[in-house]
């Protein structure tokens, strides 16, 4: 490969400056290496970009699309898994004079020679990048892992504990292991938080919850519900004889491609246990805090908030509503070598280089507040604490702020303003929560609109009332502004339309795909500090903030909806408390 002619395509073709270019020149030469690898190594350069100067450079051609369904089955028939992830390499269909063979590294001459072999034929390799080669595998070998019916078998059940391969690649032969496995392939396919596997009269029910929604999935019959519950719990290292009591595991597991850690719950019921998976995605990338859902004002407001030098910013919301994703985000954009940041969490969800993180663990009494005392010891600027549950716990977080820390943390209300008066509730003075409180975000996660069935209409009178605006009017005069939510598969409906949700294949009938945040941002100033302290109710304070120019929950879902992201029914279903 002539790494001259690249360096000149890299810097004619792509947004690799030429200061990047030389540094990237001088860490070749000091540590060797390809500069292909290189510039990927220093981040100078995305792989796409990457990757189409190569294929420039090369005369072949390079695509940003695959669509696994376009992949002949026959061509991959004989071809193990293991061979075609470890070259990235995989036939994709015939073509006049050969075989197109998507490729992500050029430089895997052997691979495609070897292909050319196998399968007897002149290969065309086109390239692409290796995480959508990668995922392209994935899908084409996943078709024979997701068939599995229990209700077809008749083996027994054997269990045993698996090495950490990824579960596309398992060859056991019982039903049931092929069965739990193919479950749980599905539900990080179909992006499920949460599997639930539920014993009936005579059905297990199995359902995933997508999106913040619950869906049943698929049913096994009766007999299979004590096979499928000691193979999850031999999976997740429980104790598969004890079934009059919950008990609580973990599974690590290599799921098409993606590491997947799984918190396990198991309860005993009246029909025979039911389990609980929480799914977590270990390799999925931090959100940044401008894609989270906040508007330009709140997000403006956010970052002077972060960057202060002490005090509390607690985010409310219940269990689900994304509350530990915006503090990760947070924590992400003020992360600098200047800051020590330590985190006490239940549990340890996504892991920051440079960020200390500690999970609780009352069996041996590292509880939030003994973690959070412990903290105080070790010179921090900056500490999380998973949640505030309880008296012991604020008292510390406040005292905390109070001596020169910035404090992150959570609690459970429907609102911004209730978060203050759950503080005095548990029994902190409001003198003291008026002094160290900063500000209060109150979230919840409306589920996006599907881009190929969403329709448009009109929206009611009534509809844009309980959005909290005097008349349509309002309301499409606050979609005039621009609140920065800009997506190309979802553009703003015309004046005086919303999008409605409908069903289609793309989002499984649901009518939606992803999730975005709505917020409400009270920040403390001397009126709201004045009737903090006067113990005034929650109520009051939040038409106080209201009155000063806070937008609530439905509010800010009403620019959701006007800029096209979401609609009135799916902002309505999750702030149904919210009356204003």
């Amino acid at each position: 490969m002539d790494e001259t002619q690249l360096a000149a395509i890299l810097v004619r073709d792509t947004s690799l400056s030429r200061e990047q270019l030389e540094s990237a020149l001088e860490i070749q030469r000091t540590e060797g290496g390809m500069l292909v690898d290189v510039l990927l190594k220093a981040r100078f350069l995305p792989e796409e970009e990457l990757m189409r100067a190569l294929a420039l450079q090369l005369g072949v051609e390079y695509v940003a699309r695959l669509d696994p369904d376009e992949v002949d089955g026959e061509l991959v028939a004989d071809l193990p898994i293991n061979y075609v992830k470890s070259h990235l390499v995989l036939p994709y269909h015939r073509e006049d004079g050969g075989i197109r063979v998507v490729v992500a590294d050029p430089r895997a001459i052997h691979a495609v020679d070897d292909l050319r072999t196998m399968l007897d034929s002149e290969v065309l390799p086109v390239l692409s990048t290796s995480e959508r080669v990668l995922e392209l595998i994935n899908k084409v070998y996943a078709k024979r892992t997701a068939g599995v019916d229990l209700d077809e078998e008749n083996e027994e059940f054997q269990g045993e504990a698996e090495e950490l391969v990824d579960i596309i690649d398992a060859t056991d032969e019982a039903p049931i292991i092929r069965w739990v496995n193919a479950l749980i392939f599905q539900a990080v396919k179909e992006r499920a938080s949460d599997i639930h596997i539920e014993p009936g009269d005579r059905e297990v029910v199995v359902r995933y919850r997508i999106d913040g929604v619950l869906y049943e999935t698929r049913r096994a019959h009766r007999n299979y519900a004590a096979s499928i519950a000691a193979r999850v719990k031999i999976m997740a290292g429980l104790n598969i004889a004890e079934k009059r009591l919950p008990q609580d595991g973990r599974i690590r597991r290599r799921i098409a491609g993606k590491d997947i850690d799984m918190r396990v719950a198991t309860a005993p019921t009246a029909k025979g246990e039911r389990i609980t998976i929480r799914l977590l995605d270990k390799t999925a990338v931090l959100v940044d805090m401008s894609e989270i859902g906040l508007g330009p004002d709140h997000l403006t407001a956010m970052e002077e908030i972060i960057h202060r030098p002490h005090g509390i910013l607690l985010v409310t919301g219940p269990t689900g509503s994304g509350k530990t994703t915006t503090l990760y985000s947070a924590l992400s954009r003020i992360n600098q070598p200047d800051k020590n940041i330590l985190t006490i969490e239940d549990p340890v969800e996504y892991q920051i280089e440079g960020i200390s993180q500690t999970q609780v663990n009352p069996k041996i009494e590292l509880t939030f507040a003994n973690g959070l005392r412990s903290f105080l010891r070790h010179d921090p600027d900056v500490i999380m604490v998973g949640e505030i549950r309880d008296f012991e716990t604020a008292e510390i977080a406040i005292q905390a702020s109070l001596t020169g820390h910035l404090v992150f943390s959570t609690v459970h209300t429907n609102d911004a303003a209730g978060g203050i008066t759950r503080l005095v509730e548990m029994g902190v003075e409001p003198f003291l929560v008026s002094s160290s409180l900063i500000a209060l975000a109150a979230q919840r996660l409306v589920r996006k609109v599907c881009p190929e069935c969403k329709k448009l209409r009109p929206p009611t009178e009534e509809e844009v009332r309980k959005l909290g605006f005097s008349s349509a009017d309002e309301f499409f005069r606050a979609g005039g502004k621009d609140y920065g939510f800009h997506d190309e598969v979802r553009p703003a409906p015309p004046p005086g339309m919303v999008y409605q949700a409908t069903g289609c294949q793309t989002c499984l009938g649901t009518g939606y795909q992803g999730r975005i945040g709505i917020y409400e941002l009270l920040t403390m100033n001397d009126e709201i500090r004045a009737l903090v302290l006067k113990d005034t109710d929650s109520n009051t304070i939040k038409r106080a903030a209201v009155e000063q120019g806070m937008r609530t929950l439905r509010m800010d879902g009403g620019t959701k909806i006007l800029s096209g992201l979401t609609t009135i029914e799916e902002v309505m279903r999750v702030t149904q408390e919210d009356a204003s």
